[in-house]
């Protein structure tokens, strides 16, 4: 009698033990788990919506500087006119733009090595320096370009043909900056056809140096030969950094996979 109790309880016991543990172990709701990608994705919406935000406060405050920069990307000036004088700090709103137009290259290029299996999904620190690290790169070139054009600029023309030219090359890109939202939401919130917005962004840097020569032979009155220096001129400039560019992230991807702490 007391074997077949015990055998008929024993079972009942256990099952109780478990359900009590798991009922002391409970804590409520905890939700869905979040998927490996969703900080990624959530670190970029705050990003844009960011620069999204400043871009708003200084397109309300400098609208006649914006207008101006969207003129100058379309006209050609050999010189800058002395009586034109525009409300607005064109410092800081040229800064501003190139600051843009950088940073949403760099989340391009961050956005599509993610998305071809280049890089993984980090935390937050890795993410967020990993796209720093990008954009330094890029400033740098940045920085490495303006001091060569600088120096062309004092050497083969003259001041006013240089100030023009410097003017047309910022507004040419702070508008490509303005264009580059398109590649940068659709790769951020469209998770489909991934090529689309990197054709774009592709097709958009083309167009941004088509604009650059265009008004470089307008302006410094490139004729006959001197099509040879520009020709070289692109060589140089235009695309062996892209080359230096290409094998630097390319090397950076393969350095960050490839290291255990990244993980």
């Amino acid at each position: 009698m007391s074997s077949a109790v015990s055998f008929f309880f024993t079972p009942f016991s256990i099952t109780f033990a478990i359900k009590l543990h798991e009922m002391q172990g409970f804590e409520g709701y905890v939700g869905v788990r979040l998927w490996d990608g969703q900080m990624v994705n959530d670190l970029i919406f705050a990003l844009l919506f960011a620069l999204l935000l400043v871009f708003a406060l200084v397109f309300h405050s400098n609208f006649r500087l914006f207008v101006k920069m969207v003129r100058d990307v379309f006209f050609i000036k050999n010189r800058l006119s002395l009586f034109e004088n525009i409300d607005g700090n064109e410092t800081v709103f040229r800064s501003f733009m190139i600051f843009q137009s950088l940073f949403l290259t760099s989340l391009i290029l961050f956005l599509s090595s993610r998305i071809y299996g280049y890089i993984g999904d980090f935390n937050l620190g890795t993410n967020l320096a990993v796209i720093g690290l990008v954009f330094v790169i890029l400033f740098a070139l940045y920085l490495l370009k303006q001091i060569l054009y600088s120096m062309l600029g004092a050497i083969f023309a003259t001041d006013e043909q240089y100030s023009a030219w410097r003017m047309g090359y910022a507004a040419a890109t702070g508008f490509w900056g303005v264009l580059l939202y398109l590649p940068v939401l659709w790769l951020a919130f469209i998770e489909t056809q991934p090529r689309i917005p990197i054709i774009m962004f592709v097709f958009l840097y083309v167009f941004w140096r088509l604009i650059i020569i265009y008004k470089t032979i307008c302006i410094f009155n490139i004729k006959g030969v001197a099509f040879l220096y520009i020709i070289l001129y692109l060589c140089a400039q235009e695309i062996l950094p892209l080359i230096f560019l290409y094998e630097g992230i390319f090397y950076l991807c393969n350095f960050i996979d490839g290291i255990a702490i990244w993980r």
